[in-house]
């Protein structure tokens, strides 16, 4: 009784501080994943989430299933989708964020990176200034909402009920399966980084 009295009080809480949108299934991926490509959405988008306020976070755990267990790897690229035309027609953009795990949980942010949406329905990337070390086995990749509903840029979502999905609100970090697979994608690993690469991105840390 109790476990479900705290499901429901999550569940009208994030009903209170998120709204979203739904429409004709987008294909945001029409090419094949290539190389180290991590994600977990079927490359079908048909909602979009957004926040009521900004500094919040839609996020995406990547767990030993992905990364075979290896501690020890880079994250060179983000990608994620945002739904177009609503809730306004203009692309604020976002950030995009890589968490250390911490007992199961997000832990240390290990960089924060500008991703500047410019279409909508497709997914759009960026590289950080440097490639982000991650030293955990699991690891999750975020997206921090910019500006308040309706000023703002939507979290794209697929259909299928997702398992990896993580949101952030006020502080507090709670996985959720409320949704379909939040549409964050990223490039792991170092057959990405070209071998004169190596030293300097170790170096950093």
């Amino acid at each position: 009784m109790k476990k479900l009295l705290i499901l429901v009080l999550a569940v009208a809480s994030f009903a209170a501080n998120s709204v979203g949108t739904s429409g004709i299934p987008v294909n945001t991926h029409p090419q094949p994943p290539v190389g180290q490509e991590f994600y977990w959405d079927d490359g079908i988008m048909v909602s979009g989430w957004v926040w009521y306020t900004g500094g919040n976070y839609w996020a995406v755990q990547f767990d030993e299933e992905k990364t075979g267990g290896d501690d020890y790897s880079p994250l060179t690229k983000y990608g994620a989708v945002t739904y177009p035309g609503w809730p306004d027609s203009t692309f604020q953009g976002c950030y995009m964020h890589t968490f250390g795990d911490l007992g199961g949980y997000p832990g240390t942010d290990l960089d924060r990176t500008f991703l500047q949406f410019t279409t909508g329905g497709v997914f759009e990337w960026v590289t950080p200034d440097n490639w982000v070390l991650i030293t955990t086995p699991v690891f999750y990749v975020a997206n921090e909402q910019i500006g308040n509903y309706p000023q703002t840029d939507a979290m794209g979502v697929d259909a299928v009920a997702g398992t990896h999905n993580w949101t952030g609100f006020q502080g507090s970090w709670v996985p959720t399966t409320l949704f379909g697979d939040f549409m964050i994608r990223c490039y792991w690993g170092w057959g990405d980084v070209e071998e004169t690469s190596w030293g300097a991105v170790k170096a950093m840390y």
